[in-house]
């Protein structure tokens, strides 16, 4: 059929609009039509068919079309448009266009596996970690090129490096090791390497277990810790302590090799003591900088908060409503601006909130939830920093997230232990794993956690949203019967990895999930597996030999990253630019992956 009269046939670009000489029948075509006709066009012809007309342009952009493009290719079902997005042909774009998705280089300088990645948060650098016991720090670029390489193992005898986190100012780089002299001697160590200063080591603390990490409390004081073992008493004691970094403008002289930091041993401040008569440890601390008021984010409370009385008539909390909540532990919960989507809630409600809090307490299978005031502490924004680590009931199995408070009043405690946190007459024999002295020690009272939440799974890695709101954990559940009751028990674990997501609000799990990557190591040995988020996307390593990413607001695979073997251990994100992504793997590889975007920028597509 032709698209204009016999008499004058013309394209729809070379006919006015007033034009009603010589009518095109697309011209006089209902919408409706039109719009079904394009419904059968995948998106590059629809973006061609665009370009004819006004009229096929406004078709063409039709929300619905886009809508369906996008559900069909990326299997996105029953979802809305989330209310931070433009539109549904913007956010297609998005998903094809800027999506990192692209191999742009393989990095084979590492000699072992590599463990880890990690990127400073201007995003000009990244740093991986190695079992050949080397840091090295790279430049973001094409090519990306090595800026400074270090070896532990020459300058400290340690056997591998495994985790490295910038400070929030990118002046310093933490890094931990593990050093093992036998088989049942295995420590743990962190070091600071001040990055003004040519990259030097400026500080080495040992810390146990190796597990913790590290963490940064703030841009000059680092979290380690110190593991004791009673012989008597078959408990053990974590104290999570904090350390001051040297002033940045101290001048350091001479090689490297030869003014090497002293190690130091039990020199931190005690922040938190976590004992245990399981032999359950601690690990993965991460620090929540959360703003106190309630109309800026999420908010986790001092003591003097959380030891209000309940109220004579408590609200009863529904059974289906209690399932991360332990017996006789508070929580606490605040309304935030924006939920994980970017939606918005009612601002008012935020700024009342902002004042008050809810503290839950589980009596006879029900939470009973009151109100409380906050202290002028939290009021006036001065608590802002929350400790989160994991632990469980069993020896091995890791499957609880704790929560302390550590405001800035708790650095200005004296660094000795005071009289209350020790038992009055009573001691014990016990053994510093940092240095296997054994000396006779007073009984120290184990600090509780502000909130303790069940996750019923075992935790391989975790990381917190930009805005420190959510917490996104790989969490490998458990399967088959679980004996509770036995301590030394190791269950059973599920092949299939799932990201879980908390809101630190409400200290509770949202229900988001991401899943496809896969874990198969036992219980006793389970592999850690970082992952990592940006505005739109989530990642995380595998034990498949691959790396995955998710749509952070759908929740469905987007690809996953191929290396030849092994485990994918770890995945970041450019915090200056989510289009650029890094894997680290155990065939000694660092892949980056660029969007198509990208790509066409540095003229590779």
């Amino acid at each position: 059929m032709p698209l204009h009269c016999v008499e004058d046939r013309r394209s729809p670009t070379e006919i006015e609009e007033d034009d009603d000489s010589c009518p095109s029948i697309w011209q006089q075509c209902p919408d409706s039509i039109l719009l079904h006709i394009f419904s059968f066009l995948e998106a590059k012809h629809l973006t061609a068919s665009s370009q004819t007309c006004k009229d096929w342009n406004r078709v063409t952009n039709d929300e619905s079309l886009w809508k369906s493009l996008l559900c069909v290719k990326w299997g996105v079902k029953n979802q809305k448009l989330p209310p931070s997005k433009e539109s549904w042909r913007a956010e297609y774009k998005r998903l094809d266009f800027h999506t990192p998705i692209h191999l742009s280089e393989t990095l084979t300088d590492h000699d072992d596996e590599v463990l880890h990645v990690s990127f400073s948060h201007d995003g000009k650098l990244f740093c991986t970690t190695s079992k050949d016991a080397t840091i090295k720090v790279w430049n973001v670029g094409d090519p990306t090129m090595i800026k400074h390489s270090k070896n532990f193992r020459d300058l400290l005898s340690w056997d591998f490096t495994q985790f490295s986190c910038f400070n929030q100012i990118d002046t310093l780089l933490l890094v931990s090791s593990v050093k093992t002299t036998d088989f049942m001697d295995r420590r743990g160590y962190v070091a600071i390497i001040s990055l003004p200063h040519d990259f030097r080591i400026i500080r080495v603390v040992s810390m146990d277990p190796s597990q913790l990490f590290g963490s940064w409390l703030d841009n000059s004081t680092f979290l380690g810790g110190c593991l004791e073992i009673s012989l008597d008493r078959f408990t053990t004691t974590v104290q999570i302590e904090s350390f001051d970094v040297p002033d940045g403008a101290m001048e350091i002289k001479g090689e490297e090799s030869e003014n090497l930091p002293e190690v130091e041993e039990g020199t931190g401040r005690n922040l938190f003591t976590f004992c245990s008569e399981t032999a359950s440890l601690i690990k993965f601390l991460t620090v929540a900088h959360i703003p106190v008021n309630g109309d800026k984010g999420p908010q986790l409370y001092c003591d003097k908060c959380s030891s209000q009385e309940r109220d004579s008539n408590p609200r009863k909390i529904p059974k289906r409503d209690q399932t991360l909540f332990t017996s006789d532990i508070e929580t606490h919960s605040i309304q935030s601006p924006c939920d994980l989507d970017g939606n918005e809630t009612d601002k008012n409600e935020s700024a009342s909130c902002s004042y008050s809090s809810t503290s839950a307490i589980k009596e006879n299978n029900f939470l009973y939830q009151n109100h409380i005031s906050l202290c002028n502490e939290c009021q006036n924004g001065n608590v802002s920093r929350n400790l989160i680590f994991v632990t469980g009931e069993f020896a091995v199995a890791l499957h609880q997230l704790g929560f302390k408070n550590v405001s800035p009043a708790v650095l200005d405690l004296p660094m000795s232990p005071s009289d209350e946190s020790v038992q009055e007459g009573e001691s014990h024999m016990v053994v510093n794993f940092s240095n296997n002295d054994i000396t006779l020690r007073p009984i120290r009272i184990s600090d509780k956690p502000d909130n303790l939440l069940d996750l019923f799974g075992h935790v391989t890695g975790l990381t917190l949203s930009n805005d420190h709101r959510y917490l996104f954990l790989n969490c490998r559940p458990w399967i088959g019967k679980v004996d509770r009751t036995d301590p030394w028990a190791t269950p059973d674990l599920s092949p299939s990895i799932e990201i879980r997501v908390i809101d630190l609000c409400t200290l509770q799990d949202t229900g988001r999930r991401y899943q496809g990557h896969k874990g198969y190591s036992p219980s006793t040995m389970c592999c850690f597996v970082f992952l990592d988020v940006s505005p739109d996307y989530v990642g995380s390593g595998s034990e498949d030999a691959k790396g995955y990413l998710w749509d952070k607001h759908y929740s469905v695979n987007l690809a996953t990253f191929e290396h030849s073997f092994g485990v994918v251990n770890a995945v970041g994100f450019n915090p200056a630019n989510q289009e650029y992504l890094v894997t680290v793997s155990d065939d000694c590889t660092i892949k980056i992956w660029r969007s198509k975007a990208l790509m066409k920028d540095f003229g590779r597509v």
